[in-house]
């Protein structure tokens, strides 16, 4: 197998690079009722929290709006009384605060395969992320509500963003960059290029994550290329 194509290269950052987090990814959810039941053996004030924590995410990622989010709409799917929910936040906003750590993930960090493959990879992982993740569904409910947002930014985004900028300032320093090249601003078109679709919804791209990578970096990097 060609260690630099698509399918190798997503799947050594997936199980070689990227650390296992504390947080439970959404995308491991359970479905329907069965997810809310308390396991045997479990301490119950354990299981209250992280159901209600659980229900909350899955009621924002299936279409409700942070205002139109209730208690009694959370502590229901989470198959609790309001009263449990109320002795562990004081109200909807603290739970959502702390339910958005739970979406934390270890930073990917990528070297020694040269800018434009780390920077592809990167991307690419970016793109399946945008497409496939409901975390990513957070993403313009959010949007409206300054505190939340910016709580998701710092904890879902900018790790993403941070990692693309590294990438970026080793090619500037190895001479793969043009000397001119403002690099905030290309984090900022390649981000944007991804995020763009999340944000404004519409028809989904028809080509793969990786394919709508490798064109995103060419048309960003183009005129940018170094001498090194």
């Amino acid at each position: 197998m060609d260690p630099y194509s698509s399918s190798s290269r997503v799947s050594t950052v997936r199980h070689a690079v990227r650390p296992v987090g504390n947080g439970a990814a959404p995308e491991a959810f359970e479905t329907k009722s069965s997810r809310h039941r308390r396991p045997p053996g479990r301490p119950r004030s354990e299981w209250a929290s992280r159901a209600i924590i659980r229900a909350a995410l899955e009621l924002l990622q299936e279409g409700a709006s942070v205002d139109a989010l209730s208690v009694e709409a959370v502590a229901a799917r989470a198959g609790v009384g309001k009263a449990t929910l109320y002795r562990r936040w004081p109200n909807k906003e603290a739970v959502l605060l702390e339910a958005l750590e739970s979406l934390a993930e270890p930073p990917v960090r990528i070297t020694g395969l040269g800018m434009r493959q780390e920077l592809t990879i990167l991307v690419e992982e970016l793109c399946r992320w945008a497409a496939e993740s409901q975390s990513a569904r957070l993403l313009p409910r959010l949007i409206g509500v300054p505190e939340l947002y910016a709580h998701y930014v710092r904890l879902v985004i900018e790790p993403r963003v941070d990692a693309i900028r590294e990438v970026l300032d080793r090619g500037g320093r190895r001479g793969e960059l043009a000397t001119n090249s403002d690099v905030e601003t290309l984090v900022t078109m390649i981000v944007g290029a991804v995020l763009s679709r999340v944000v404004l919804g519409g028809r989904a791209p028809e080509n793969s994550p990786d394919e709508r990578a490798g064109r995103i970096v060419d048309h960003v990097l183009a005129g940018h290329a170094g001498g090194g």
